[in-house]
């Protein structure tokens, strides 16, 4: 089973705890182990199989041009009229395609079971640190797709680079984005860590797959079953 030293590794679980946990961002470049496993969290091919399989998506939000969300829980992803017979949460697949096709990105939210390896990953950070850990699934087709604008989360955010290049700008401070901010580029095996309330912005500079994993904390949160059950 993975656990948070291995996330870590070369830094030590003391370091982080000390110098970066709830503190400040940090960087854990990709190590041969990190760059293996992460690059085979998902694939592109089961990617494209859960959003086909409309009628079992826990979440699916879109993004599209000037960082405007769309979400299948608020009923806005379809392009047409819904057919009568659709549940509220069900989407347009043909509409979400489209807006893919036009540099538009796609969210797979509450997907920390979606594979065996985010599950892992989320599983190892909760059995450190407490909470429960999420998943959302970032998905750009290229450098020109759509990304969410500055903002700053509520909860810590782990954030997994599977596929391809991202342009990250995290402030240095609770201040505005502009005024102290650090530029860097991560890639396949890199893992960036964002305390929460501190602004943030990502760039796709290819077609990626990045995953924000956030530790939701709280006294009523307790970790997500991860037993896996075979029939």
């Amino acid at each position: 089973m993975l656990d948070f030293k291995s996330l870590l590794n070369p830094m030590s679980i003391d370091e982080f705890k000390e110098k970066y946990y709830r503190k400040k961002f940090c960087i854990i470049k990709g190590n041969s182990f990190r760059k293996y496993m992460f690059g085979n969290v998902i694939s592109w091919r089961r990617f494209s199989e859960y959003i086909n399989n409309d009628r079992a998506v826990s979440g699916l939000q879109c993004v599209t041009e000037g960082g405007h969300k769309l979400c299948m829980e608020k009923n806005n992803l379809y392009l047409e009229k819904k057919p009568n017979w659709s549940k509220k949460d069900y989407y347009d697949k043909a509409y979400v395609n489209e807006i893919w096709n036009n540099n538009g990105s796609i969210i797979l939210t509450k997907a920390s079971e979606l594979t065996t390896g985010i599950s892992e990953i989320a599983g190892a950070i909760e059995n450190e640190l407490g909470g429960a850990a999420d998943a959302h699934f970032y998905c750009s087709k290229g450098i020109k797709s759509c990304s969410f604008n500055a903002h700053a989360d509520l909860d810590d955010n782990f954030l997994i680079h599977c596929y391809g290049s991202v342009k990250w700008v995290v402030s240095n401070t609770l201040e505005n984005i502009k005024e102290d901010s650090s530029e860097f580029n991560l890639t396949v095996g890199d893992m960036l860590y964002i305390p929460k309330k501190l602004m943030h912005q990502a760039f796709p500079l290819s077609k990626r797959i990045s995953i924000s994993v956030p530790l939701l904390e709280g006294k009523q949160i307790v970790p997500i079953n991860r037993t896996k059950y075979f029939f």
